[in-house]
């Protein structure tokens, strides 16, 4: 049975207190108590194995935990990073998008203005969208969380990949679209991933992908919704790049 995870930034070295909903959920949800054990995860590659020291009710203000931190690890950023930039679905939609990337391995999403995309999301939006992405992580049990950035155009991608002191670490851009190739592997540390808006490409973006050179990849025989399609091409393309490094499948 895999251990209660509790998201907790930083981790402290040798003691925590742990409060709120994670204190509320491990005491009364999953009826943990004194003795234990719990993983604490900072979203930043960092997992510490701890258990309950006490446990204290606060009154209306609920319940908090008091943890002794037993072992620290540090685990590498997981590569290929994986960055996902796509059209903004409506409704629940966009929230599952976020929580399906988390659980397959994207290192982070923005949303991606285009040609065709229409839908603008609020700030206090993209706040939930970070706490699914830390629940995704306790679920999974990933060190590293996804990381919500900045949104970006189309074009502001096309020019940053085209600068030559953009960086010297390889770095892969990949289009989805029905019209694509089977995806190749890259080998590179970065990849990029674009999935289009619900009106698709525009053709003038589609041929500017071309001309850059940028891999066109088709990721299923049917048209999907935008979270289908990210969660569908992030696991095939990090699937992909860990057999051609021969990892374990």
């Amino acid at each position: 049975m895999s251990l209660h995870r509790v998201l907790l930034d930083p981790i402290p070295e040798h003691s925590a207190v742990i409060g709120g909903e994670e204190a509320h959920h491990a005491l009364r949800v999953k009826r943990l108590g004194v003795g234990d054990r719990l993983e604490l995860l900072d979203g930043r590659g960092t997992r510490a194995l701890s258990a309950i020291r006490q446990a204290r009710k606060l009154g209306k203000q609920g319940w908090e935990i008091e943890v002794a931190i037993e072992r620290t690890e540090r685990e590498p950023r997981p590569r290929p990073a994986l960055h996902v930039l796509t059209g903004v679905p409506k409704g629940e939609r966009f929230e599952m998008l976020v929580d399906q990337l988390s659980q397959v391995g994207a290192a982070s999403w923005a949303m991606l203005r285009s040609q065709h995309a229409t839908v603008d999301p609020s700030e206090h939006r993209l706040d939930r969208l970070a706490r699914i992405a830390g629940e995704a992580s306790k679920q999974c049990g990933r060190a590293w969380s996804l990381t919500i950035e900045p949104e970006r155009s189309f074009d502001d991608v096309q020019r940053a990949h085209a600068d030559p002191t953009a960086g010297s670490k390889p770095h892969a851009r990949v289009v989805a679209h029905i019209s694509g190739g089977e995806y190749r592997a890259t080998g590179a540390d970065e990849i990029t991933l674009l999935i289009g808006p619900q009106g698709d490409w525009s053709e003038r973006e589609l041929q500017s992908a071309r001309d850059a050179g940028v891999q066109i990849a088709t990721f299923g025989q049917h048209v999907m919704r935008v979270e289908t399609a990210a969660a569908a091409a992030a696991s095939c393309i990090l699937y992909a790049e860990r057999v051609a490094k021969g990892a374990p499948r």
